[in-house]
């Protein structure tokens, strides 16, 4: 062979060697990059970067363990499917308006992200919020290998329109059942 055949040949050998590392996998839910066949979420990642972009989180209320409108949150998921709810740990409580938007984990069930609506008047004599979730805008199970943030942002969107885009956008899941 002539010199003048080995740099094209070498480019051909980089480029087989760097594309044999890469592959596309189809299921129901979309492609996936694998990169080593490990599956990588292109869409949910790019999703995910453009959201944290264009959102605006300034009117979202975080939610901590010593308020009362959390406890009450904490109550109501515990209450939701005993008795294995009641082992509920919840992570990301956002809130905004009359919504509630909550990230919990149980010892016996599936992690779960469900949507609350606060009803408007509050219980002054118990000091009480009443709320209740909303069934359809519940969900629970894992989103691997797809990314968790943006897989649970949509659903909880499409089946409750009502709830503010601001709080769903601005939800950023915090559980190890997630983020793993």
């Amino acid at each position: 062979m002539k010199n003048k055949a080995y740099l094209p040949l070498l480019a051909m050998v980089i480029l087989g060697v760097g594309l044999s590392h890469f592959g596309l996998k189809s299921d129901e839910n979309g492609t996936l990059l694998l990169v080593d066949n490990r599956p990588v979420d292109v869409k949910g990642e790019l999703s995910n970067y453009w959201t944290s972009l264009t959102r605006d989180c300034s009117r979202i209320r975080t939610l901590t363990s010593d308020e009362d409108m959390y406890q009450q949150t904490k109550k109501l998921i515990q209450s939701y499917s005993p008795p294995n709810s009641s082992s509920v740990k919840l992570f990301t409580v956002i809130a905004s308006e009359e919504w509630i938007l909550a990230e919990a984990e149980f010892t016996d069930l599936l992690p779960a992200v469900a949507l609350i609506r606060i009803d408007t008047e509050q219980n002054l004599k118990l000091n009480a919020y009443s709320m209740h979730v909303i069934p359809n805008a519940v969900w629970s199970g894992y989103t691997k290998p797809w990314k968790a943030a943006p897989y649970i942002r949509q659903y909880i969107s499409s089946q409750a329109r009502e709830a503010p885009a601001a709080m769903t956008n601005c939800f950023d899941p915090q559980s190890h059942s997630f983020n793993e």
